[in-house]
């Protein structure tokens, strides 16, 4: 027996007790608000989520400084003052167990409550941060493609549980399949609401939206095509937003990349895949993605992780607390100049951060959202 099928034996060996045990630690699904029922007397996503965590209602006028959270979370085609048009954009840095995942999901309550916008968070075979929201998640997958499914414990002593995809309809509100960045854009994803995406490892219908795209061409790599099959699975990531940006729907949408150095790296390169050349593409589409109502929420463990591409474009910055935040603009690319002249942030508490502009920056604090389980997803796509 192969070490591969060894390995496949072990994951496949948990049975119905087991899976049940787990699976009933979780949340059930909440399939009785307005987005799951379409009946608008019922209670919003956003209300569910906020009544269940005690997350206040949105108050703009609890921060000092309109221009900084204010004016990254509500978005306007005709906004007030001097604020910012259309989609934003953050990156958020800080190390493991900083708050990270739990501001992420903070962040996706607020979106949908302010700007009832279509929300998607990037899956990842390694992550599953978003597992707090997973009662209230419509989680896409790409159609027919094998998936395998395992719960972790985070106490690496117990065993790891294998699931069924139908064993995801009892932790997540609903499992839907799509085909291509088009279909899912315009026949999958709902406003008002929250979606786990992972992406296709087959890039369907990538180098055809990438082909009809008038403005945005760059030096294909030795293969020809800028997308192919072979490619990394995260570079469907790069199909996506291009497909947003030039095909909508232009409704406000908000794209969270947990870890974005997975995607697009400090260390991106020519190469077989065209790695630098999708780099280029991310960021010649963000602009557009602000024309459009496409925000950008990203998180990191460092700035340097990140190619200087996408960093150029980010115009909000969030440090997370066990660091110190920049007191001069010499490490952050795209910032001409920083206000803090001190050390705000080594000292704050999880659940405490730091939002900043080349303007103006403020302290702020978010509810936690714990999860009444210890388990990880770990959902793999296969080719």
């Amino acid at each position: 027996m192969s070490i591969k099928e060894r390995l496949q034996t072990v994951r496949s060996e948990s049975s119905r007790e087991q899976r049940e045990e787990a699976i009933e630690q979780f949340e059930p699904p909440r399939r009785d608000t307005q987005q799951a029922t379409g009946d608008t007397r019922r209670h919003t996503d956003a209300d569910s989520m906020r009544r269940h965590f005690g997350i206040p209602q949105w108050d703009r006028s609890a921060f000092d400084w309109q221009g900084v959270i204010p004016n990254y979370l509500e978005k306007h085609w005709d906004p007030p003052g001097d604020e910012s048009v259309g989609g934003t954009d953050f990156l958020a840095t800080g190390k493991p167990g900083s708050g990270k995942s739990t501001l992420g999901c903070y962040f996706v309550e607020r979106d949908l409550e302010v700007n009832q916008s279509i929300n998607i968070w990037r899956g990842s075979s390694s992550r599953s941060e978003w597992l707090p929201l997973a009662p209230w998640t419509r989680l896409c997958l790409p159609a027919n493609v094998p998936v395998s499914i395992r719960l972790e414990s985070k106490d690496k002593r117990e065993p790891s549980v294998a699931l069924d995809v139908d064993d995801l309809e009892k932790i997540v509100r609903e499992v839907v399949r799509y085909e291509d960045p088009v279909h899912l854009l315009h026949d999958v994803l709902q406003e008002s609401a929250f979606h786990v995406v992972y992406p296709d490892p087959h890039m369907r219908g990538c180098q055809a939206i990438y082909e009809e795209s008038d403005e945005k061409q760059y030096d294909a790599p030795s293969r020809g095509q800028l997308f192919h099959e072979s490619d990394p699975a995260n570079h469907w990531w790069f199909g996506l937003v291009l497909a947003r940006v030039e095909h909508g729907p232009f409704h406000w949408t908000t794209l969270t990349l947990d870890e974005i150095g997975d995607i697009v790296s400090q260390s991106v390169q020519k190469d077989e895949f065209g790695s630098y050349q999708k780099a280029e593409l991310l960021r010649d589409s963000w602009v557009d993605a602000r024309k459009t109502g496409l925000t950008f929420n990203c998180f990191g463990h460092d700035e340097v992780d990140i190619s200087d591409m996408a960093r150029r474009k980010i115009r909000w910055r969030i440090q997370m607390p066990g660091q110190a935040n920049p007191t001069s603009a010499s490490k952050l690319v795209g910032f001409g100049e920083v206000e803090m002249n001190s050390d705000l942030t080594s000292s704050m508490n999880v659940g405490e951060a730091l939002m900043y502009t080349e303007t103006n920056f403020e302290k702020f604090a978010w509810s936690d959202m714990p999860t009444p389980h210890s388990y990880k997803l770990k959902i793999k796509v296969g080719r």
